[in-house]
């Protein structure tokens, strides 16, 4: 049971690493297969098609990034600290990441794509809203802005630098494009006590 279990979960491993890399789209099972040195029939014992995979793939890994972003909320200091650990946990996934891996999953996988949209409405909105809001009660963010809208604005930017409509991505990588609107985000929401936080912050961060 115990080699099951191994076998199953080396499979998802290896198919989210081979989907990120190059999307779900071109990544066939056999490659899979061919990748982990086993028979495409020893996946299908786990997986019954390639749609499950992908959606399981998805499930998993949605859980595993509503973990990690709970760590992240318990270890930052204040705020602002949190959108800089979030922002360096972000780019080890966008670095390697197909810009247009989501694209092709709503369009062929539209279940799986429900997971992901499940945790975005849910997991990362609601970090971003409790972000801001206690930003804002400990002066580090504007006084005065709508949580809610502001939390809205930021999910929107993330939206739209997955669609290749909005932006070169064939010149601009993904993790580019995501970390300089975070960047641009953060600033716009600081007060003169959070520019300094940031500052000091990215200061550190250069000096280790």
């Amino acid at each position: 049971m115990d080699q099951e279990i191994e076998t199953g979960e080396r499979i998802l491993i290896e198919a989210e690493q081979l989907f990120f890399r190059y999307g779900v789209k071109s990544i066939t099972m056999d490659e899979i297969a061919t990748h982990l040195g086993i028979s495409k029939k020893t996946i299908y014992q786990f997986y019954k098609d390639k749609k499950e995979l992908v959606y399981k793939v998805v499930e998993t890994k949605m859980a595993k990034q509503e973990t990690e972003m709970e760590e992240i909320a318990e270890k930052a200091i204040d705020p602002v600290h949190e959108i800089l650990l979030t922002s360096d946990y972000l780019k080890k996934i966008f670095i390697n990441m197909n810009p247009f891996l989501l694209v092709e999953v709503q369009k062929y996988y539209p279940r799986a794509y429900g997971i992901f949209s499940t945790h975005r409405d849910k997991c990362i909105f609601s970090s971003i809203f409790n972000n801001i809001k206690k930003g804002i009660t400990q002066g580090l963010y504007r006084p005065g802005m709508d949580v809610d809208t502001i939390a809205r604005l930021r999910m929107v930017c993330i939206d739209a630098a997955f669609n290749p409509d909005n932006f070169p991505l064939a010149k601009k990588n993904l993790n580019e494009l995501q970390m300089q609107l975070i960047e641009h985000f953060l600033y716009g929401i600081c007060t003169l006590k959070g520019h300094k936080l940031i500052n000091k912050y990215k200061q550190i961060k250069e000096e280790e």
